[in-house]
């Protein structure tokens, strides 16, 4: 039996104690939406676990990006707390779903409000891990301008080491309206074809 599930027997217990170490371990081990509800019916300030930064702090959030559990990254925000989106946001990219990359943009939103839909995608363009179908979300999230040209551009100076490049700046030549703001060459051809 590991330490999260002895722990959860007690429901007696008083969390308001615990420090962020001890929390860290029983959520690594199980990490599940029901252990954080659990703990935060027992009077665990998660906010103070958060802060003096023993709990929650970035690795252990990138696990849960990087394995979709946008459930307890909401569990978290519930709570106030505020996540590192722009770290959080580079791993998502490439090791996630579209609906991770969603979910930090609007919590981004609604605090800080550190990146545009336009800095994700130059941020998606020059990330050649960055999956397809994410790609795909961050250009539909995203308005004709300036921007869809310099993501153009920096596709095409990536095509070498993306296998993915060409694929991701046919998802942008789709848009609407993409064929004004995607630069051409004197032949009529964009630079990554």
């Amino acid at each position: 039996m590991d330490t999260a599930s002895m722990v959860a027997q007690h429901t007696n217990a008083k969390l308001d104690a615990l420090d962020g170490q001890f929390v860290r371990k029983l959520v690594t081990q199980c990490s599940e939406l029901w252990m954080l509800q659990w703990l935060a019916i027992n009077g665990l300030d998660f906010s103070d676990i958060y802060n003096r930064g023993n709990c929650f702090d970035v690795s252990q959030l990138i696990d849960w990006v990087t394995s979709d559990r946008v459930e307890l990254l909401q569990f978290l925000t519930d709570r106030g707390l505020q996540l590192p989106v722009r770290s959080l946001i580079e791993y998502a990219l490439g090791y996630s779903e579209p609906k991770v990359v969603e979910f930090l943009m609007y919590h981004d939103a609604e605090n800080a409000h550190e990146l545009s839909w336009n800095d994700v995608l130059l941020m998606a363009c020059t990330e050649t891990s960055t999956n397809l179908d994410v790609f795909a979300c961050v250009v539909r999230m995203t308005e004709p301008s300036i921007v869809w040209t310099f993501a153009a551009l920096c596709l095409a100076s990536h095509a070498m080491v993306d296998a993915y490049a060409y694929d991701k700046f046919i998802t942008l030549r789709n848009m609407p309206d993409a064929a004004a703001w995607i630069v051409k060459s004197t032949r009529g051809r964009t630079p990554i074809e």
